[in-house]
């Protein structure tokens, strides 16, 4: 007897991956796909199914809003991302560009990442934007937003 079985949730991160298993002369079918998937497991490289690199903090924060005048965002992240294919914009309500600096690694942590912003943001919600690259190649990217009030 020869089934096909298809699966896509199975592997976890791999869930849009799906595959075909021969199962070959078994009495019990879930006998023999289990023997299959561990065969398939044992020979499989290890991948890790978590991110290479998240944003663990913000200045300002997701959601915060800032009485203060903010002329920096800084993101701090689990590890330090590569500097080129880094980027960090930031874009008011009226979804246009807010001019600043290229991201800049801080010299004492390279877990941070920066950029100065010049003149100071004015009262209004912004999102920020942010895109790295971690040392094994897979790019992460994220947003948040803060809001900026008159004082």
């Amino acid at each position: 007897m020869i089934r096909t079985v298809a699966w896509s949730k199975k592997f976890g991160a791999f869930g849009m991956f799906s595959a075909g298993v021969l199962l070959l002369g078994a009495s019990d079918p879930s006998e023999a796909f289990s023997t299959v998937t561990e065969d398939a497991f044992l020979a499989a490289p290890i991948v890790s199914a978590l991110p290479h690199i998240t944003l663990e903090a913000s200045l300002p924060e997701d959601d915060q809003t800032v009485n203060d005048e903010v002329s920096e965002v800084r993101l701090f992240f689990s590890d330090a991302p590569l500097m080129r294919g880094a980027s960090i914009r930031v874009v008011n309500s009226s979804r246009r560009l807010v001019r600043s600096s290229p991201p800049a690694a801080d010299e004492t942590d390279p877990r941070q990442l920066s950029v100065q912003i010049d003149p100071e943001l004015p009262a209004g919600r912004y999102v920020v934007q942010w895109r790295c690259i971690a040392d094994d190649g897979h790019v992460m990217r994220g947003d948040f937003t803060f809001e900026v009030v008159g004082r």
